[in-house]
C-alpha cells in the first residue's frame, strides 16, 4: 500500500526543503539585513536566487546523505514509515525553533529524524554509526570553531590593513552584499543537497533508482527550486537573532563574517560534509564580531548552544512519538 504515498513522501521532503530554507535564511542575509545593506525583502530575493543555484553546484552532500547514515537495503517494506517519520520530525523541529527564534541545524534535526525513526520502526543495526559521527558530532564541534578562527584572522588582517587605507563605507556595503551571496550560494551547495539525499535515498528503497546511480537531475531542481521558495519566505524572527542579538555588526564586520561562512561551508560541500550552515554563521559573526566590537551577548549565544545540542535528539524524539502514531493507524 505504501506504492500509492511515493508522490505524498516525495511532497514532505520538499515541505521540508522549504522550511529548511524559511528557517535558514538568517545564514545568508543576516548581517546584510542587520547593517542594511539591503532590506528585508531585496536580501530575501538575493539570498533566493543564489540558494537556487547553489544547489546545482555539487551532490557530494547528497549521497552523504543517501549512503552515509542508514542501510538503505536493510529498510525493506520499513522504507516509506522510517523516511516520512524523519521528515516530519525535522519539519516539526525547524518549526519549533523558528517559532523561539533560534538558529538551530535543519540538518542535525533531518539526521536525529532518520536515526530515531530507524530505531524505532527496524533496527540499531541498519544505523551507519561511523557516518552519524562524521556528518553530526565532528562537524558540529569543528565547523563553528573553523568559522570563529577565520572570522578572528580575517578582521585582525582588515584591520591592521585599514589603517593605512580609507575605504568609504558604501564600498564595505557593496563588499557585504557580494558576501551575503557567496554565503547563499553556499548555503544552496550544502543545504539543498540534504533534500535531494532523502529523496534519493526513498528512490533507491523502493527499487527505482540503483544505489550507484547518483541524484536524477529532476530531484536537484525540484529541490533548488523547494529552498529558493522557503529562503523567499524567510524568518524574520532568527535574521534578527542572527544579525542583531550576537554581537554588534557593521559593514566591515558583516562582511567579512558572510566570507568566513562561505568559505567553511563551501570547503564542507566539496568534500561531503553536511555541516550545519547555521553554526557556522554564528561562529563566523562571533570571530568577526568580536574582534571587531570586542562585545558578544553570551546569553544569547547559551541559548543558541542549547538548541544547537538539543536538535539531534529532539528531532529524534519527534520522529519516534511520530512512528509510533503512523504504527497505530
Amino acid at each position: 500500500m505504501a506504492i500509492d504515498f511515493k508522490g505524498g513522501l516525495i511532497a514532505t521532503a520538499l515541505l521540508f526543503d522549504v522550511t529548511n530554507g524559511f528557517h535558514d535564511a538568517a545564514n545568508a542575509i543576516a548581517t546584510v539585513v542587520a547593517t542594511r545593506a539591503l532590506s528585508l525583502r531585496s536580501a530575501l530575493i538575493l539570498a533566493a536566487v543564489a540558494n537556487f543555484g547553489g544547489a546545482f553546484l555539487s551532490t557530494r552532500v547528497a549521497l552523504t546523505i543517501e549512503a552515509g547514515i542508514l542501510n538503505s537495503s536493510a529498510l525493506g517494506a520499513h522504507w516509506f514509515g522510517v523516511i516520512s517519520a524523519a521528515l516530519l520530525g525535522a519539519i516539526g523541529w525547524n518549526l519549533l525553533t523558528w517559532y523561539w527564534g533560534l538558529p538551530s541545524s535543519s540538518s542535525h534535526a533531518l539526521i536525529g529524524g532518520l536515526v530515531g525513526a530507524a530505531l524505532f520502526q527496524v533496527s540499531p543495526h541498519i544505523i551507519y554509526w561511523q557516518g552519524i559521527v562524521k556528518a553530526v558530532v565532528i562537524p558540529m564541534v569543528v565547523s563553528p570553531l573553523a568559522a570563529i578562527a577565520i572570522g578572528l584572522s580575517f578582521m585582525t588582517l582588515v584591520e591592521k590593513w585599514r589603517q593605512s587605507q580609507d575605504i568609504p563605507p558604501e564600498h564595505w556595503q557593496r563588499l557585504q552584499i557580494l558576501s551575503g551571496t557567496l554565503m547563499a550560494v553556499a548555503h544552496g551547495a550544502n543545504d539543498a543537497q540534504k533534500t535531494m539525499g532523502v529523496i534519493t535515498l526513498a528512490l533507491v528503497s523502493w527499487g527505482q533508482l540503483s544505489p550507484n546511480a547518483g541524484v536524477p537531475f529532476w530531484v536537484m531542481g525540484a529541490c533548488a527550486l523547494a529552498i529558493a521558495i522557503g529562503t523567499y519566505g524567510g524568518g524574520e524572527r532568527i535574521i534578527r537573532t542572527t544579525g542583531e542579538k550576537i554581537t554588534p555588526l557593521d559593514p566591515v564586520s558583516g562582511c567579512l563574517a558572510n566570507l568566513s561562512a562561505a568559505l567553511t561551508v563551501g570547503a564542507a560541500s566539496l568534500v561531503g560534509f553536511p555541516v550545519s550552515t547555521t553554526q557556522v554563521v554564528v561562529g563566523a559573526i562571533t570571530g568577526a564580531g568580536y574582534r571587531h566590537q570586542g562585545e558578544v551577548n553570551w546569553q544569547v549565544w547559551a541559548q543558541i548552544f542549547m538548541a544547537w545540542v538539543l536538535t539531534f535528539p529532539g528531532a529524534a524524539l519527534l520522529a519516534i512519538a511520530i512512528s509510533f502514531g503512523l504504527s497505530q493507524l
